[in-house]
């Protein structure tokens, strides 16, 4: 049975923004790279079309045209006029990235786009054969700034409703404001923030851009039912997805039979044909003398590369990243020591045990490199990363300050 409602929620698209977070990019990438957030935005236009959709919703930050350059706009008005010969409308809240402000004026957007106004709440009725199906309340904002719920509080006819916006939005109090739907940007991660008689909901963007933004990313398809109830579906686009895979070994695990584990794996990674390019990093765990050995030698340089050689020309490829092995758990009373190491442990127990504590490394920056991507790095700002610092120079302090014949 079809659904009374039907629409398709995107966000974040970046058009201006490539994958990022490789140190180097080898040349059979580049491409793939570049083109990324287009073929991205290109499926989720395509899934609109193929699922025959009422509408699109697009939250925010669909691009920044001024850093895009033209190629950006020449796409969006192809697609826009793909959607309108299917009669399909699009309802677009600008984000920080579109900032509709400093160029809207330049580029006379098609009769089928309706962009929301900025600071305040629009309301627009969504009609099928001439009858209203869906109200949408949608506000731009060049900020992501917090979203007023109240803001959105409607007296209009009763129609199922939308509420379109970019921002931060918490789930408390949402059911006071008789919006069936929240369509939320500015987010990159998806997540649905209320569920049940109202829905919230952040789709995420539709291309990962760095490690950090790992697994499967896409758009949200909506299905409404006659009684209002909301189905959401996860329709993936990413045309490069970055994964972080961990991996559990026997404590015996040698450095080649971790090889043919991580082959293995790969393969089963990159076994559908049609799927996105994977940027894989490698996280091992489970053997002390494994981790040491990849530490200290070129055995995980030596894994990469051939993890490389084997995978990267494979469609879809398979390109690692990195790997890594977690720092082994040390033993309590190499902390109480009263040697340098101990002193060094403590100092590290310190920082890790009151994360609000200020640490920096920038000090150790060569000059000149206290204002570029290293700096904000150095900074430690990010709580993962600095967790993951602290352990990684843990288990350092005791490859480097502890004496020979007492090492495992």
């Amino acid at each position: 049975m079809s659904p009374a409602l039907r629409f398709l929620h995107a966000s974040d698209l970046h058009l201006e923004r490539p994958p990022r977070g490789m140190a180097d990019v080898p040349n059979h990438l580049r491409a793939a790279l570049g083109d990324a957030p287009y073929q991205a935005a290109l499926r989720a236009f395509d899934a609109a079309i193929a699922h025959h959709v009422d509408f699109v919703l697009l939250a925010g930050d669909v691009v920044d045209p001024l850093a895009a350059g033209p190629r950006a706009i020449a796409f969006l008005a192809d697609q826009f006029q793909r959607l309108s010969a299917e009669g399909i409308n699009v309802y677009w809240a600008g984000g920080q990235a579109d900032c509709f402000e400093r160029w809207i004026d330049a580029w006379p957007l098609p009769p089928n786009v309706h962009r929301c106004a900025s600071h305040r709440v629009g309301r627009v009725i969504h009609e099928r054969a001439g009858q209203g199906v869906a109200q949408i309340l949608g506000s731009s904002t060049p900020r992501r700034m917090t979203i007023r719920a109240s803001e959105f509080s409607h007296h209009g006819q009763d129609l199922f409703s939308v509420a379109l916006a970019y921002g931060r939005l918490g789930a408390h109090s949402l059911a006071r404001h008789a919006i069936d739907y929240w369509a939320l940007g500015g987010l990159h991660a998806r997540r649905t923030i209320a569920g049940g008689p109202v829905t919230a909901h952040y789709c995420g963007t539709t291309q990962g851009r760095r490690p950090r933004e790992s697994g499967p990313c896409g758009c949200t398809l909506v299905d409404v039912d006659e009684g209002r109830r909301v189905r959401l579906s996860f329709i993936p686009t990413d045309a490069v997805r970055y994964l972080t895979e961990r991996v559990a070994v026997e404590p015996s695990t040698t450095v080649d039979e971790l090889y043919r584990i991580l082959s293995q794996r790969a393969g089963e990674l990159s076994d559908d044909p049609f799927g996105p390019q994977l940027l894989i990093r490698w996280r091992i765990a489970g053997s002390p003398s494994l981790a040491n050995q990849l530490r200290s030698s070129k055995a995980a340089a030596d894994l990469v590369g051939r993890l490389r050689a084997e995978f990267a020309h494979k469609r879809p490829g398979v390109w690692t990243l990195d790997l890594a092995a977690r720092a082994p758990q040390l033993a309590a009373e190499l902390h109480e020591e009263q040697t340098l190491l101990g002193e060094f442990l403590r100092t590290l127990r310190h920082y890790a045990e009151h994360p609000d504590e200020p640490l920096s490394l920038e000090q150790y920056l060569a000059p000149g490199r206290h204002a570029d991507v290293l700096a904000r790095l150095a900074a430690l700002e990010d709580a993962p990363l600095r967790a993951r610092v602290l352990a990684e120079g843990a288990a350092l302090g005791v490859e480097l300050l502890r004496p020979h014949e007492a090492r495992p």
